[in-house]
C-alpha cells in the first residue's frame, strides 16, 4: 500500500470532526471502511494518527503534525487544474455555496462573472455554511455564499447578497392540513428538527431564540448535514423544520413528502445570503476582486 490522495481526504474529515460517524457522514461513506482507511494509513506511516476513547477521539503529536501537511498537500493538488488553465491564460475560481442559497443568487453571480471575464472558469463547491467559509480563510476557496455571520475570523469580509421568507415543514394530520400560513406559537408541542448546529452556528443560535420567544423550546438536532434527512423526521410527524419558501436545497427535498410548507404569521423569519472572502486575497487578486464584484448586492439576488 502507499499513501494516496484520498487517505489524507479522509484524515482531514476525522481530524476535523474527532468523530467516525460524522466524517463519515461528511464524505458519504459508512463509519466502518472510513475507519479501515484511517488504520490502513497509520500503518502506512508506522504511527497512530487518533487517540481512540470512549470520550471519542483526538490527535496524537504525529496527526497533530501531519494535519498542516495533508492540508496543504490537498491544497496543491486540488489547486492544479485551476494553475494549469492559468498557464494556458484560462484561470479557474473556486466558489463555495451552501445549501440554501436560491437559484437567483447563483445563476445571477456566474452570469455577471462571465459577462465581466468569460474565459474564467468558476468551479462550484457544495458544503454546509461553516466549513465553507473555513475554506475561504484558509485559501482554498476564492469566494463563497454561506448562510450566517463568521464575524470572528478578522480575515474575512462578508456582505449580505440576499434574504428571502422562511416558512415552516410540518407532516400532514397535525391540525394544519387546510391552513394557508402559521403561526409559531401553534407549534408548541412540536420539536423543532434542525441538521448539525455547527453547519451554521450563528443562523441555528438566532433560530433557537426566536422559537423560545414564542413557546417553542423543543429541539432535535440530527447527526447530519445533509438537509435531506430532515424529511423523514417531518414527514413522520414527529417534528417541525424551516425551510425556504419556494426555493433552496431544504425545500426541495420536501417536494412529494406529506408534508405542508406554510408560511409564518406574525413573525418575519427569512434565510440569509452572505458573500465571504478574504480581504488580503481581494487587495492582491484581480480574480477574487472581480468574484466579489460579481456577487449581488441585496435585492439583485432576489426579494430584500
Amino acid at each position: 500500500m502507499r499513501v494516496e490522495l484520498f487517505h489524507l481526504h479522509y484524515f482531514l474529515a476525522v481530524a476535523d470532526e474527532l468523530n467516525l460517524t460524522r466524517a463519515a457522514a461528511r464524505l458519504h461513506l459508512a463509519a466502518s471502511p472510513l475507519s479501515r482507511r484511517i488504520r490502513d494509513l497509520e500503518r502506512e506511516l508506522g504511527t497512530p494518527l487518533f487517540v481512540r476513547s470512549s470520550r471519542g477521539m483526538a490527535l496524537t503529536a504525529a496527526g497533530r503534525a501531519l494535519l498542516p501537511r495533508a492540508r496543504e498537500i490537498v491544497r496543491r493538488v486540488e489547486s492544479l487544474p485551476g494553475e494549469l488553465a492559468a498557464a494556458d491564460g484560462h484561470p479557474v475560481a473556486a466558489v463555495g455555496i451552501a445549501p440554501d442559497v436560491s437559484a437567483a443568487v447563483r445563476d445571477g453571480f456566474l452570469e455577471r462573472v462571465r459577462a465581466a471575464h468569460p474565459e474564467l472558469a468558476v468551479r462550484i463547491r457544495p458544503g454546509a455554511s461553516a466549513e465553507l467559509a473555513r475554506s475561504v480563510g484558509r485559501g482554498d476557496l476564492d469566494l463563497a455564499f454561506v448562510h450566517g455571520r463568521y464575524d470572528d475570523d478578522p480575515q474575512l469580509a462578508q456582505r449580505r447578497v440576499d434574504s428571502r421568507p422562511a416558512g415552516v415543514a410540518v407532516g400532514h394530520g397535525l391540525g394544519f392540513d387546510d391552513r394557508t400560513g402559521i403561526r409559531l406559537d401553534e407549534l408548541t408541542d412540536l420539536p423543532y428538527v434542525s441538521i448539525r448546529y455547527d453547519a451554521a452556528p450563528s443562523v441555528y443560535r438566532a433560530t433557537g431564540e426566536l422559537l423560545a420567544r414564542h413557546g417553542v423550546h423543543g429541539r432535535i438536532e440530527l447527526d447530519t448535514h445533509n438537509p435531506g434527512d430532515l424529511t423523514h423526521v417531518v414527514a413522520a410527524g414527529q417534528a417541525f423544520t424551516l425551510v425556504g419558501l419556494g426555493s433552496g436545497a431544504t425545500h426541495k427535498a420536501f417536494v412529494g413528502e406529506p408534508v405542508h410548507v406554510l408560511p409564518v404569521l406574525g413573525a418575519d423569519v427569512r434565510i440569509g445570503t452572505e458573500a465571504v472572502w478574504r480581504t488580503d486575497r481581494a487587495a492582491a487578486d484581480d480574480v477574487v476582486r472581480l468574484l466579489v464584484a460579481a456577487a449581488p448586492g441585496p435585492g439583485d439576488g432576489g426579494p430584500a
